[in-house]
């Protein structure tokens, strides 16, 4: 097989987005899984930091025991820690049977942990088609349910499970504590215009996205995000990817060309479609649950892990790109007005002095 990272690689050149000077390499946020813990309790449904569904309420009374819900804001285009590590976290430290993480969003999106199948739980979520994550999740109570986990002999499994999780968390805050009191003193100094500029720049996107080959990248991209849930091996670097392009889109949306945006999206339709076959269950999912029926295997799944880091390195390599043309119409500004004003006279300004 032709190197995925061969096949992926979009050059730099061809996007027309080179510029000149430096550009700073993107800050990156951490998601404080101990403090979501902390936040949510024994909720069995929590909305934390602003994030919400519209049925919040009638989840409370009629989700099967051991699942939780946890409603998240949009993360950040500079997150990263994926939802379904937050989801996974939340489950090991509470002892919960499933975890259902929602991405608050104009459309949302999960990430599930489980006992049982969380792939099939997380695609029957998204069949549900519906905007609000809460209504989705309501419409799959009864697969919850049937799924349920069989607590065991001993009914003090899932308190023996929940107390070692809460001993681990405290023993991690303990061997952290002067970092975590710097991350919750920042944390509570978040409010709700957090939430809302993430569901503007979400807006933005979509305004970035328009047309055939822009729908078929909001497509794709939620597509792969889904697949950072079935694959945790490349959760990580699959959500980083996205929010990178996702990011590009917008900015080069913001400052660039109707060209520049219009070329951009036909190279990233195809790099973008080659990796979405990359990442099919024919494919990826394949050779991890039979890879004896494939030559090489461990070689194929390194293969798509590069070419999924190829596409997210050029994604920031375009990011700088847009910047350095930005930051050379701003420098161009600033000398000439530095110049200006080294050259002003005293004259000038009070016309009735001589020199």
């Amino acid at each position: 097989m032709r190197s995925l990272k061969a096949m992926l690689a979009v050059g730099a050149s061809g996007l027309l987005l080179a510029g000149a000077a430096s550009a700073a390499t993107p800050a990156l946020a951490v998601t404080d899984v101990g403090e979501i813990i902390d936040s949510c309790g024994s909720q069995t449904v929590c909305q934390f930091d602003g994030a919400s569904i519209t049925n919040a309420q009638a989840l409370e009374g009629s989700l099967p025991d051991g699942v939780r819900v946890v409603v998240i804001p949009a993360p950040d285009q500079a997150e990263t820690v994926p939802s379904s590590t937050i989801a996974s976290q939340f489950k090991s430290a509470t002892g919960a049977k499933t975890v259902i993480v929602i991405e608050d969003r104009s459309k949302d999106r999960f990430a599930v942990a489980s006992d049982g199948d969380a792939k099939a739980i997380t695609e029957e979520l998204y069949s549900q088609s519906q905007t609000d994550g809460g209504l989705a999740v309501a419409a799959v109570e009864d697969t919850l349910a049937s799924g349920d986990a069989s607590p065991g002999a001993d009914d003090d499994g899932g308190f023996g499970g929940a107390l070692l999780g809460g001993i681990l968390v405290i023993a991690a805050c303990l061997v952290g504590a002067g970092a975590v009191y710097v991350l919750m003193r920042r944390r509570k100094g978040r409010s709700n215009s957090e939430h809302v500029a993430a569901m503007r720049l979400e807006k933005e996107l979509a305004a970035a996205l328009d047309g055939e080959d822009g729908k078929f990248i909001e497509d794709a991209l939620e597509k792969l995000e889904r697949s950072a849930a079935k694959y945790p091996d490349l959760g990580p670097l699959l959500m980083a990817m996205t929010q990178h392009v996702s990011e590009l889109f917008v900015r080069v949306h913001n400052r660039g060309t109707d060209q520049q945006l219009r070329l951009l999206q036909a190279k990233y339709k195809d790099t973008l479609s080659k990796l979405l076959k990359a990442m099919n269950d024919d494919y990826y999912g394949d050779i991890l649950a039979n890879p004896q029926y494939w030559s090489n295997p461990e070689q194929r799944l390194a293969e798509v892990g590069m070419a999924i880091a190829s596409v997210d390195q050029q994604a920031v390599e375009n990011i700088r790109q847009v910047n350095e043309s930005r930051d050379l119409e701003f420098k161009v500004a600033l000398d000439s007005l530095i110049k200006t004003v080294n050259e002003a006279k005293l004259s000038d300004v009070y016309t009735d002095r001589e020199e």
